[in-house]
């Protein structure tokens, strides 16, 4: 190919391709519901199988007066039993019931679904193999003497991201607010209601929101999915 052609390709190829990256998580999609709230100090045992989306309800939770209790409390009380709940194999009705011995009102069930892929980043003009993410991340309250469900949020990433922690903790913050009514659901929020950066509730006017270039069939240049 003659210099001139591949020059003409390259810059086809870069203005299709875009120069964006993957830095910042959009405004997720979520759904959510709740029959009703709790009470301040009320005591809750936060449960699931990837310790950031725990940690992340935990925290938010805690900023809004939830008593939450300490995971190695609920894993003694299992001991005790000689109940195992370990890992991601473990039976709701197990947690409910070390719950209630720890004295805990409600269990947070907290689920995660993360994909992986490969994909190439232009950000900085020039292409770059980057780890890049989708998730969506669910949880729902559970009473642990009644077994009803109290509320329900999830929350879904719309575009793919480079920041797995980030991204989690920020589902996890728009779950929680879509299930408590402080954000509707769907793909429009505020913006101080789960700021960027910090993945946490603010009753607090925040910056504006950065914002990654536009999306475009550039941003589809992935190697093979590698889902988990």
């Amino acid at each position: 190919m003659k210099p001139a052609n591949l020059f003409i390709c390259l810059s086809l190829f870069l203005a299709t391709a875009g120069c964006h990256g993957y830095a910042f998580i959009e405004t997720p999609t979520t759904d959510g519901f709740h029959s009703k709230l709790p009470s301040p100090y009320t005591r809750a045992v936060v449960w699931g199988g990837r310790p950031d989306t725990v940690q992340s309800a935990s925290t938010w939770l805690l900023k809004k007066g939830i008593l939450v209790v300490d995971h190695t409390k609920v894993l003694q009380a299992a001991a005790d039993q000689k109940v195992s709940l370990t890992g991601y194999q473990y039976l709701e009705t197990d947690v409910l019931r070390m719950a209630k011995l720890v004295g805990a009102r409600l269990v947070v069930f907290s689920n995660a679904e993360v994909g992986s892929w490969e994909a190439l980043d232009w950000s900085s003009g020039f292409p770059h193999s980057q780890r890049v993410y989708s998730a969506t991340v669910a949880l729902r309250a559970v009473d642990v003497n009644t077994g009803e469900i109290e509320w329900s949020g999830k929350a879904q990433s719309t575009e793919r991201f480079s920041n797995i922690e980030e991204g989690v903790s920020l589902l996890t913050c728009h779950a929680l607010a879509t299930a408590w009514g402080l954000r509707n659901p769907g793909a429009v929020a505020p913006e101080n209601v789960c700021p960027p950066g910090s993945g946490l509730m603010s009753t607090e006017v925040s910056p504006p929101k950065a914002h990654a270039a536009p999306a475009s069939s550039g941003r589809e240049n992935l190697t093979p999915s590698m889902n988990y």
